[in-house]
């Protein structure tokens, strides 16, 4: 519904059969809204119309965000049991590697996530990633390559 600025009245008085809700008791109202003398039994001041509240782009926006709000809770889930997952078998991988005899079932092991501190595992990560780096780099032979070898 288009309503002017003056007197509150509509601008256009006609709707496309889209904005028909089709769960009104009553026939859709789409032509002259204004007109009470053109439909039985109508007051268009008092009389809610058979029309969507709200149009398509407010109806689309709630439908999808309430998709995307559940789609996010969804995957937040999954990604808090594949972490809670790893990291039980990285304690579980880490406690059967320590066991001191593997034929006594009731010794005890102990797991571990990193094997250092959270700084020296950062820091060992770094440096393994500045070594896959030059791993691609042409080295030059010799410190001085621009200088004959030596006679013997």
């Amino acid at each position: 519904r288009i309503k002017s600025n003056v007197d509150g009245r509509y601008l256009v008085d006609g709707v496309p059969f889209s904005c028909c809700n089709p769960n009104s008791p009553r026939p859709c109202i789409q032509y002259q809204l204004t007109n009470n003398s053109a439909h039985y039994s109508y007051d268009h001041q008092t009389e809610e119309l058979n029309l969507w509240v709200r149009g398509c782009r407010a109806a689309l926006l709630s439908y999808y965000s309430s998709l995307m709000n559940s789609m996010g809770a969804i995957t937040l889930l999954v990604w808090l049991f594949d972490v809670t997952t790893t990291t039980g078998l990285r304690y579980l991988h880490t406690a059967l590697e320590s066991v001191s005899n593997p034929e006594d079932p009731e010794c005890e092991s102990e797991g571990w996530l990193l094997e250092k501190s959270v700084p020296e595992t950062w820091k060992a990560f770094l440096e393994s990633l500045k070594k896959l780096g030059k791993s691609n780099q042409v080295e030059a032979e010799g410190a001085d390559a621009g200088q004959a070898p030596e006679a013997g």
